[in-house]
């Protein structure tokens, strides 16, 4: 969630001299995610400072110049990287920091009867002194933690849980370059600007800490924006509070606001040789918990405790980008990428975006019958995407859902033979694949590709800001337990059943022992007797029909008609 910069002063707005600035520098690649579209939707921030402020009287150059933005600050000169010379993949065990996430999942388009998705992985952090309890989205693509606070009093802002700031002893108002405000004096507001909505704050300094529970060795100082205004769209259905951004700290607004930058004094404290490092690791299903990771990642989510790594390319503009190599279907190369295509790790968006120019091709490529089972997997096509570290492979399971149609209801001729597809797939289910068009200019496009949750659920990703890299390796999930409608195991059904089964005999012996006592009460032997006459008489129709087909059956064999076809002279019905 890219954001400019602008100040005024005298309630005159400061306009910014945007010369030289790229396209992507003042586009927010999360922002599109947002929206489930292919829509450009820009990204920009109005910075106001307090009143009778001299800093900036006069305008300078954002992106070119001796002057850098606030979004540039920071920025690291670093060479380009090959695969050869990262360093070793394997760390020194340090005393990480887990939190436990959430997944929420809603609609937000529907474009020929394809319901498209947006997802979002939220956990608990706590603010202030003392702590106030808050859920937040962890993003990848944004750089700024964002929490709804009591100085907004709208409908949107009261449906979650708000950040009360005369309510923390530890709270310090600053302005956007982190300066202490005093009481009296005007307060910096940002506005940022998404696909589909934006949000107005402004910015306190406090004590941010992991879990609803929070203790000083897991709490860190930072700054964030407090917001005063919320749009309806899309904030009013998000079932969390806020949102955490986990971009490289270019991404951020200033020095200080980067949550990776402040989590690192942490992790350090703990020992941690890859302080300003996270890991992501998505469940499968709902028997495995999400989890993201702080200083190093957790080799118990590796399948094969194997990190491949892929330097993350032009990092200025804070987004977590690979180079795409060749994209490949089933072993055969699509030409889209033969001239290099770049792709974003999103944790934002449950679907694979892909450019519209390759979208036709791709989707028809992948698009496939479900097996006889009705499943995705094994009569699927495979996706390979080669990066600099390694190939990912991904099959229907991954990439493709189940959509349940009306069967053709073919009738097949009479001795002709079925295809070994045909055999093996279904003609009432197909599985489609989840993509989406995403269309973002140059530099960063147009040639881009965001890998989301279909990629993040199959390798366990690792984010290291410091070396400017991401780690991908298979993700070890747990295998999911069958289980029965309402019950833990299938045991627990056996035995309730058996329990019942007893029972039920138990009640059927006493009440034949009541009978030939005779202490059975009358209904009890009228009961008895209906259902064994019932019994009997249920045999008549049996035997006549079964009477019938015999008489048929001999009678076929003399009227001239051919036999059932026979296999090894044994009858054949089809």
């Amino acid at each position: 969630m890219l954001a400019s910069a602008g100040r005024h002063q005298d309630q005159s707005v400061w306009k910014p001299d945007f010369a030289g600035c790229s396209s992507q520098q003042l586009l927010s690649v999360h922002s599109q995610l947002n929206t489930g579209t292919s829509s450009r939707a820009g990204a920009e921030g109005t910075l106001i400072p307090r009143r009778g402020s001299d800093d900036l009287s006069q305008g300078f150059s954002v992106c070119g110049g001796q002057n850098v933005s606030y979004f540039q600050k920071g920025m690291l000169e670093v060479a380009n990287q090959s695969s050869s010379n990262l360093p070793a993949a394997t760390p020194h065990r340090p005393d990480l920091l887990t939190v436990d996430l959430q997944r929420t999942q809603t609609s937000v388009d529907v474009v020929d009867d394809v319901i498209y998705y947006k997802s979002a992985y939220f956990g608990s952090l706590s603010v202030g002194t003392p702590a106030q309890n808050l859920t937040v989205v962890f993003d990848t693509g944004s750089g700024n933690l964002i929490l709804p606070s009591t100085y907004c009093h709208s409908a949107v802002c009261k449906v979650h849980k708000r950040f009360r700031r005369s309510a923390s002893s530890t709270a310090h108002d600053v302005d956007g370059n982190g300066r202490v405000v005093r009481p009296d004096d005007a307060r910096d507001q940002l506005t940022i600007s998404f696909g589909t909505g934006e949000v107005t704050g402004v910015f306190v300094e406090d004590n941010v800490c992991f879990g609803a529970d929070a203790h000083s060795q897991s709490c860190v100082s930072m700054k964030f924006v407090a917001a005063t205004e919320m749009s309806e769209d899309p904030f009013k259905d998000f079932t969390f509070d806020g949102v955490l951004g986990l971009g490289l700290p270019t991404l951020s607004h200033a020095s200080g606001f980067s949550f990776l930058e402040s989590v690192s004094v942490l992790t350090k404290e703990k020992g941690s040789a890859y302080a300003k490092t996270f890991a992501l690791f998505l469940a499968s299903h709902e028997e495995e918990t999400s989890k993201i990771t702080f200083g190093g990642w957790d080799e118990q989510h590796l399948d094969d405790n194997e990190v491949r790594w892929n330097p993350v390319v032009e990092p200025e503009f804070g987004h977590w980008m690979l180079e795409i190599k060749s994209l490949r279907v089933d072993g055969q190369v699509l030409s889209f990428c033969e001239k290099g295509c770049k792709a974003v790790v999103d944790s934002g968006t449950s679907l694979l975006g892909v450019p519209s120019d390759i979208f036709p091709e791709l989707y028809e490529l992948l698009n496939h019958a479900a097996s006889l089972e009705g499943e995705c997997h094994s009569q699927s096509p495979h996706l390979e995407i080669e990066l600099d570290g390694l190939t990912m492979t991904l099959d229907g399971e991954d990439f493709a859902h189940l959509e349940e149609h009306q069967s053709a209801n073919v009738t097949q001729e009479w001795g002709s033979q079925r295809t070994n597809s045909q055999d093996q797939t279904r003609d009432d289910m197909t599985c489609s694949p989840m993509l989406m068009t995403i269309d973002l200019p140059e530099p960063i496009g147009p040639k881009l590709f965001i890998l989301g949750e279909p990629v993040l659920r199959k390798y366990y990703t690792i984010y290291d800001a410091e070396r400017q890299r991401i780690g991908l390796g298979l993700a070890q999930h747990a295998p999911k337990q069958a289980r029965i409608l309402g019950y833990e195991s299938e045991e627990a059904w056996f035995d309730e059943a058996e329990k019942e089964a007893m029972l039920e005999e138990q009640k059927v012996v006493q009440k034949n022992q009541r009978i030939e006592n005779g202490t059975a009460p009358d209904t009890e032997v009228e009961k008895k007797t209906v259902v064994n006459n019932k019994a009997k008489n249920s045999r008549l129709p049996f035997l006549a029909i079964a009477a019938l087909l015999g008489l048929l059956l001999a009678a076929s064999s003399y009227n001239g008609r051919p036999a059932a076809p026979t296999l090894d002279n044994k009858p054949c019905w089809i």
